[in-house]
């Protein structure tokens, strides 16, 4: 799959002003990546969340995302989801032509969805994610304070909470197995999403809940 995968991505890095590109998968990270050395992992994984995130929101109104273009004063990034798990990024130069870039990525949109196997399921089912452990005393401890926790951030962001929760959670599980005691990881991941009146609110709710069970 691997060969495939560069031979599509090869036709787009062709393309005039196009300095590389990537897959983006939730559960794989970078896939076949060709985008430059300042383009780092962590820098890939979070333009990829928050892609994801307008993909979701324009889902709350009924709209699909096509492509979405992010200018920087060195490169415009565009990006285009494959399929629910999967996103297409293409770093252009500044001066590149979008339109066409835009046209070449969606005629083979299709034919990189043939080629992607194995994409990660979305981790949204709070009682999987704590079942993960292997004590059940300590899986229904974790299952209660996730709820909570995602209580918390529902009440301090409202309806945009379960996206940035279920993002968050995510890339908390890939690391290493969910538990009560990584918590305190998992909230300043949230709370580094949602700006800071908004996170110094939720903290201090979810610091009343660690308090409470002793995990502060």
């Amino acid at each position: 799959m691997g060969e495939q995968m560069k031979d599509i991505l090869n036709e787009i890095d062709v393309l005039p002003g196009v300095v590389g590109s990537c897959l983006f998968s939730r559960e794989r990270g970078q896939i076949c990546s060709g985008l430059p050395p300042s383009f780092t992992d962590e820098a890939v994984q979070a333009i990829a969340n928050r892609v994801t995130r307008l993909v979701q929101m324009g889902g709350i109104v009924d709209m699909d995302v096509q492509t979405i273009a992010l200018r920087f004063d060195v490169f415009t990034i565009m990006t285009m989801p494959v399929d629910s798990e999967t996103i297409l990024l293409i770093a252009c130069e500044s001066w590149g032509n979008c339109s066409l870039v835009a046209t070449t990525i969606s005629m083979l949109t299709g034919e990189l969805q043939d080629r992607l196997t194995g994409e990660a399921t979305p981790v949204s089912d709070i009682k999987e994610i704590a079942a993960k452990s292997d004590d059940g005393q300590e899986a229904a401890r974790t299952e209660s304070l996730l709820k909570q926790v995602r209580g918390a951030l529902a009440f301090v962001v409202g309806p945009m909470a379960d996206m940035v929760f279920d993002d968050n959670v995510a890339l908390w599980t890939q690391k290493a197995p969910a538990g009560s005691s990584r918590l305190p990881e998992l909230i300043e991941m949230v709370a580094g999403e949602i700006g800071d009146d908004s996170a110094a609110e939720f903290k201090e709710k979810v610091n009343g809940i660690l308090a409470k069970n002793r995990l502060k």
